[in-house]
């Protein structure tokens, strides 16, 4: 009934479940006392005596301490969920970093997102209240068993083998608790990150009218997360009823055996009122243990799902290497396959030399950007890629993130200042740097003109324009100084002038770095200094352009394709 891998997560708090159950126990204690006391009170009052001054001062007195001994718990219990809640996230943001931009193949950004989040609070009641509770039940079961066995043994046994009856019931049933939790936690985690995802695109929904279609879609995963909520509250209401008929039932027959017994004159009426209200007191634990059982084991099931994520192995060693400078990057003998089996790349060899521009050029689906995500290590595969005569597999963990930055079409803008999207909490890179930077990007004079460095952008760059935005990104790769940079379709989507301005840049980077450039435009293509050409995961040509536009080839094709349309559109404008 314990999870021995979510247990370890409490790390150094294992000391205040102890005390949590401590403070339990000694507000059992004070209950004990408070039904001896309350028994003699009764006694004197039957007797036609008057109650002692002192009797009715204890047992007020001990209703006191059971009250801060109660509190005491909370306090501890909260401790244990506040530190349990900082390493678990901590464990999954290590994680993420860990595994890099690798992390997407095992679970998507929404689901970490809902990991990180309600998972880690699904949790609470487990650490909060289930472990003090489990422990707590055993502890009083014997305690209540060394008070109760001189006045009755025969009620104490009844008592003690009901109450241990309750976690065995609880241990039976345990199997199918699990199996529907788990079912519950997956509808829930399916709701929430289809709602994450819709709340994302919701941009896109709405331009191509798709909102009502996605939200007949959630409609029917609320439905289904509805009828696995209905079917964990009956699950839940069945096992609490047959609990509170062992507890009645065991209850009753006490009550009746210590009443038998007192019309008998065997027993006190003192020990029958301390019998009747410890009774009740056997049981009031394992009810409040079964009552978090249930909403524990939903705890536990998300608990699983980010476990599973935490000891996710990639299956690539890392060496002792560094990265080194100047890198001309050599692959041999390359295949890659998905996980579905698809094979992407087959039999690649290639090299991309240190101080030239070079393409990497094909038709939509060749393998391009598959190819570069392994070379930056998004990807991974265990041979086939080196660096300067390093094997990828010899580098240190890390070392492929430190040195190779990879730029998309689509640049997260991060709602902050101009400074902040572009230094991004690097230490030694100063204003006049960054400046400097954003002249030879021609974005100095539009900022400047604003508030300099400490211009707020909007998160995604909605303040500013898509050239803008890719200038800023790129500002941002280049004060960083990586060794290697690949631009993957970076200017797709931009304006001329910003086109214009970042190949200029481009190709000066290029002269002290390793650039690898991904483009469809043969226009910029052929001011590179080599080009390799992909068709259906293989290289099939490699050269200068002036020595491939020569060959009968795709590189060919692709140029006089995209003349063809240009001429085109220029009798039309005209």
């Amino acid at each position: 009934m314990i999870n021995k891998a979510l247990y370890k997560f409490c790390g150094n708090t294992k000391k205040y479940i102890y005390l949590a159950v401590f403070a339990e126990i000694l507000r059992l204690l004070m209950g004990i006392a408070f039904a001896f006391v309350f028994a003699g009170l009764i006694a004197s009052v039957i007797g036609g005596e008057s109650p002692q001054l002192i009797m009715v001062a204890i047992a007020v007195a001990t209703i006191i301490f059971k009250i801060i001994f109660t509190r005491l718990s909370a306090k501890y219990n909260f401790k244990v969920v506040r530190e349990v809640k900082h390493n678990l996230r901590t464990g999954v943001y290590k994680k993420v970093l860990d595994l890099g931009m690798a992390y997407q193949g095992v679970l998507t950004t929404q689901e970490v997102t809902h990991l990180g989040v309600e998972g880690v609070e699904q949790l609470e009641n487990y650490y909060g209240g289930y472990l003090t509770q489990f422990y707590y039940c055993f502890a009083s079961s014997i305690i209540l068993f060394i008070v109760v066995f001189p006045i009755d043994v025969l009620s104490a046994f009844i008592l003690m083998l009901a109450s241990l009856l309750i976690p065995i019931t609880l241990q039976a049933i345990m199997g199918i608790v699990r199996k529907t939790q788990r079912k519950y936690w997956n509808k829930y985690s399916d709701i929430g990150n289809l709602f994450l995802d819709s709340l994302t695109g919701i941009t896109t929904l709405k331009i191509f009218e798709a909102d009502e279609k996605r939200a007949d879609d959630m409609d029917d995963i609320a439905e289904g997360f509805r009828k696995q909520t209905m079917k964990v509250l009956a699950m839940q209401l069945n096992s609490i009823v047959i609990i509170d008929w062992i507890a009645y039932i065991s209850t009753a027959v006490v009550i009746g055996i210590n009443v038998w017994g007192y019309v008998d004159g065997k027993i006190s009426v003192v020990s029958v009122a301390v019998m009747i209200l410890l009774a009740a007191e056997f049981f009031i634990p394992m009810k409040a243990l079964t009552a978090k059982f249930h909403v524990a084991m939903t705890g536990v099931a998300a608990g699983e799902r980010i476990l599973d994520f935490l000891e996710y192995e990639e299956i690539y060693e890392s060496g002792e290497e560094v990265f080194p400078n100047e890198a001309d990057i050599e692959v041999k003998n390359l295949s890659f396959s998905y996980p579905d089996g698809t094979e992407v790349l087959k039999d690649i060899d290639v090299k991309f030399e240190s101080g030239k521009f070079t393409a990497l050029v094909g038709r939509s689906g060749c393998g391009k950007s598959t190819l570069a995500s392994l070379v930056c290590g998004h990807l991974k595969t265990p041979e086939g890629i080196s660096y300067s005569g390093v094997k990828k597999s010899n580098l240190m963990r890390g070392e492929l993130e430190k040195n190779i930055v990879r730029i998309t079409h689509d640049p997260h803008i991060f709602a902050a200042t101009v400074r902040d999207n572009i230094v991004m909490g690097k230490e030694g890179i100063d204003d006049a740097q960054v400046i400097e930077t954003l002249k030879d990007l021609n974005m100095w004079a539009f900022l400047e003109g604003e508030r300099g460095l400490d211009t707020m952008l909007l998160s995604g760059g909605k303040n500013i324009s898509g050239g803008q935005a890719q200038r800023i990104s790129i500002a941002r790769a280049l004060v960083s100084d990586f060794q290697v940079y690949i631009f993957d379709e970076s200017t797709s989507n931009v304006d001329i002038e910003s086109e214009n301005i970042i190949i200029d840049m481009v190709k000066k980077l290029s002269e002290t770095k390793t650039v690898i450039y991904i483009t469809h435009k043969m226009s910029v293509v052929s001011l590179t200094d080599y080009v390799h050409v992909m068709k259906d995961g293989l290289i099939i040509q490699s050269g200068t352009p002036e020595e491939l536009i020569e060959e009968d080839g795709l590189y060919r094709d692709l140029h006089r394709e995209q003349e063809d349309l240009k001429s085109l559109y220029d009798k039309r404008k005209s």
